[in-house]
């Protein structure tokens, strides 16, 4: 029952969210592009700002981000030329650039003669062993090459005759399978997702099911939009993300209840509020796209009048929920970008990487649950699956509401 204390504490819940500074991925990530002509190679280094606030950890303090990042890539930012070190231009350049990004500029002298180059890049994972690097390299007039750098992964060898990678196609595999796998464990959203559905779903066969549907549904808008053929708009679908927790989660507090037609209609109105500010005020979501969420929220909220019909049409949901969060898992692929030589291998792996995290939380929560259920514990269940539920609805009105409005 969605009685006053319920309300208080959901409110309660929401108040400590708007006062805490709640992302929905952590990923921590730079870029590079290296550009080697003759003897010269010339890097430019990109980073978010927030990741150089790190550095003083182990670089000591510094008067400004810009030196902190020229004597952090001064130390661990090295080039070689069969195993020999290239000279560096002691005058790195860095400037503080727009959307809060740091970038410097390098230069590294080869005089000597081989026919391999190596790149060493220890950078940031002192501090974030999560770290990804992703580099572009293009040696003379060649053809432009990838190359993700990770804690597990610090260096790179290209031929400085064909311009290319010594990474088999099974390296590349691997490596976006650990990118899918870490995303997913990072992504704090898609995690709440998931366990928005358990709140609805119980039984082994059931929740494979659900979790099936929601792979299909992302696996397909993963792949258009990681390969350009769609292309919705990033922000959109950060707060539609939202919305998908939201939603899943008050269907979960409400299936028992008698009135879930009131419900449903103070959740419709809210919408149509949040939407008559978001066309005002220039958000991120158009108008199609709030006729839509309106017209959907209605019917998920009065068709499924119990929990047996809510379990039997969440494969379908998860389906349709799925193809919203494949469009963000996308986000991050496109940001680290996917190989020339092994687009669908990267693709894959990546995709491969998700899934295998997210059947490592499903069955972390599932198992957490069983345990805790031969415990005294399992009489609270009731109290810990509404505050769960809760917690969540709260999170998911947080990520929407400020994503929709672009705050």
């Amino acid at each position: 029952m969605l009685n006053k204390f319920k309300l208080l504490v959901l409110t309660f819940i929401f108040s400590c969210l708007l006062s805490a500074n709640l992302e929905a991925h952590q990923l921590s990530r730079s870029f590079s592009k290296w550009e080697i002509k003759d003897s010269e190679v010339k890097v430019t280094f990109t980073v978010p700002s927030l990741q150089v606030t790190l550095l003083p950890a182990i670089e000591g303090p510094s008067s400004n981000l810009e030196e902190l990042l020229t004597r952090h890539l001064n130390k661990h930012l090295k080039v070689f030329v069969s195993n020999e070190e290239c000279e560096k231009d002691q005058r790195i350049q860095s400037t503080y650039g727009e959307n809060n990004y740091v970038r410097s500029e390098i230069i590294f002298n080869c005089e000597q003669s081989g026919d391999s180059l190596l790149i060493q890049n220890n950078s940031f994972f002192p501090v974030s062993i999560g770290h990804v690097h992703f580099a572009r390299i293009k040696i003379e007039e060649m053809e432009w090459q990838e190359s993700i750098f990770t804690s597990s992964r610090q260096t790179a060898n290209f031929s400085l005759e064909t311009g290319k990678s010594d990474r088999s196609k099974t390296d590349i595999f691997v490596d976006y399978v650990s990118l899918g796998f870490e995303h997913i464990l990072e992504g704090y959203d898609h995690l709440a997702f998931l366990l928005a559905i358990l709140l609805i779903t119980f039984g082994f066969r059931k929740i494979l099911l659900s979790i099936t549907g929601f792979t299909l549904g992302h696996s397909i808008t993963l792949a258009l939009a990681s390969l350009g053929i769609v292309q919705p708009s990033g922000p959109a679908v950060e707060a539609l993300i939202g919305f998908t927790i939201l939603l899943v989660a008050y269907e979960a507090l409400t299936l028992e209840e008698k009135n879930k037609s009131l419900y449903a209609f103070f959740l419709s109105l809210l919408i149509i509020i949040l939407a008559g500010f978001s066309l005002t005020l220039g958000g991120t979501i158009n108008l199609l796209t709030w006729i839509g969420l309106l017209i959907f929220t209605l019917s998920y909220s009065i068709l499924l009048e119990n929990r047996d019909q809510a379990e039997k049409a969440n494969p379908i949901i998860t389906v349709i929920f799925g193809l919203i969060h494949g469009f963000g898992f996308a986000g991050v692929l496109t940001e680290l970008g996917l190989p020339n030589d092994g687009i669908v291998i990267g693709l894959l792996g990546f995709n491969i990487g998700v899934e295998l995290g997210q059947i490592l939380v499903v069955f972390l929560a599932v198992f957490g649950l069983f345990m805790l259920g031969k415990t005294y514990l399992s009489r609270y269940r009731h109290i810990a699956y509404d505050l769960t539920g809760m917690f969540l609805i709260a999170l998911g009105v947080y990520w929407f509401v400020g994503r929709a409005l672009g705050i």
